[in-house]
């Protein structure tokens, strides 16, 4: 029995019970997404084991596993919105179990870490509401556990089950694949060697075939999520084939908001940043480029519609507006802020936080909607994996702060 966790598992259950009192044991009114959420739940009660056709019929856009789990609850429970948020609250408490138990036996950065998943805005209001983001994130942090210590069954199952409850969560088993095969590119230029060594050693296509977990998805649907509720929040399929470069930008900048910056203020490496140029020229002129182009021909713009009329960004944006910062200028810090979170992830050293980062932020230039939230999946798993880090750096040679090497994964 290790102290330290122990003492954190007692901290935290007595935060959560303090928490259950004074949200008045979660009897309130329903909240926001809550309004449309327990109607679904409610909806999946009637079929324990849903058919095909309420599994094509739901009005929600991201996939079922979190309703099911709320309509197993109403079955056995009944139509009350408090146990709906009981559910999220105690799988709240478990991801936080799976955070800390999982953790080195020893590490510098353990509070940093866990400090930096909790401060989170969006964590709080996942964990106190029937909000279904709480149920992707802990199979994505089981999943991430179950890679680094070699359970690879166990792992894509749990990227599986991530999947099925939010679709962009493929992001992850897909930055393992890239990870994983990375390997076996750096070690050999012979193409066929790669494809020996590829076949050899077979851990990817485990990852794999959780990323493929969202084709029966999308078969069943003939999309992305149901046709209807698609339409409903104005998703519609001329918005599937558009590509939007500012939600880009704005992840870039809710990934150095809520780690990047918090990471080097505690690790003390800014002077990676002002080496960077030096270091790395053509890449850092490569990245300025980049950036430029987006802030110039795609700023970063909240999507507006009918369903959707809230005017930020995020809180990040909203917190820039508040204090004067807006157009033109906005943009260009947001560009500062995207230079400095490529920088921690784009170099030589492409370890699995890159993969993680470049994959997610990626994919969220897909997304229906700009918002803090979507990052915070991959800020967790970057908070989880600093904490194996045996050295605050990736090597003497590279200075790049709080690399992430985990110890026995590929």
């Amino acid at each position: 029995m290790q102290p330290r966790k122990l003492y954190t598992t007692l901290f935290l259950l007595a935060l959560f019970i303090l928490v259950f009192f004074l949200k008045e044991q979660f009897t309130g009114p329903l909240y926001q997404d809550e309004f449309h959420y327990l109607p679904t739940a409610v909806y999946f009660s009637s079929e324990p084991l849903p058919s095909i056709h309420l599994l094509q019929s739901y009005n929600e856009l991201n996939t079922p596993v979190p309703f099911m789990l709320g309509g197993w609850v109403i079955h056995l429970f009944g139509e009350n919105i408090q146990y709906l948020r009981l559910l999220t609250f105690v799988t709240s408490f478990l991801l936080l179990m799976v955070f800390v138990w999982s953790s080195p036996a020893q590490s510098r950065r353990y509070w940093l870490c866990l400090a930096g998943l909790m401060i989170f805005p969006n964590y709080y209001l996942c964990s106190v509401y029937y909000y279904t983001d709480i149920f992707a994130w802990i199979f994505v942090l089981s999943g991430i556990v179950a890679y680094i210590r070699h359970k690879h069954f166990w792992a894509a199952l749990f990227f599986i089950l991530a999947v099925s409850s939010r679709q962009y969560m493929l992001a992850f088993p897909a930055a393992i694949v890239g990870y994983e095969l990375l390997g076996n590119i750096e070690k050999t230029r012979s193409v066929q060697l790669l494809i020996g060594r590829a076949l050899q050693n077979r851990t990817w296509i485990y990852y794999a075939i959780a990323v493929l977990s969202i084709v029966p998805w999308v078969l069943l649907w003939k999309g992305p999520a149901p046709a209807a509720v698609m339409a409903e929040q104005h998703y519609d399929s001329d918005k599937l084939v558009q590509y939007n470069f500012g939600f880009v930008l704005y992840a870039c900048v809710c990934l150095a908001v809520y780690y990047v910056i918090p990471e080097v203020l505690f690790t003390r490496k800014a002077s990676y940043f002002i080496s960077y140029p030096r270091k790395y020229p053509r890449l850092f002129v490569i990245l300025l480029l980049i950036i430029s182009a987006i802030v110039v021909f795609f700023p970063a713009r909240q999507a507006h519609n009918p369903y959707f009329t809230w005017p930020y960004l995020g809180y990040v944006d909203q917190l820039f507006m508040t204090i004067g910062i807006q157009g033109f200028v906005k943009q260009v810090c947001f560009g500062i802020l995207m230079l400095v979170t490529l920088m921690r992830f784009i170099s030589p050293g492409f370890n699995l936080a890159s993969w993680m980062f470049v994959v997610n932020t990626l994919l969220l230039g897909k997304a229906q909607l700009s918002w803090d939230k979507y990052s915070l999946p991959v800020i967790m798993a970057l908070w989880f994996l600093t904490m194996f880090d045996e050295h605050w750096l990736l090597s003497e040679k590279e200075e790049q702060p709080a690399a992430i090497n985990v110890p026995g994964a590929r």
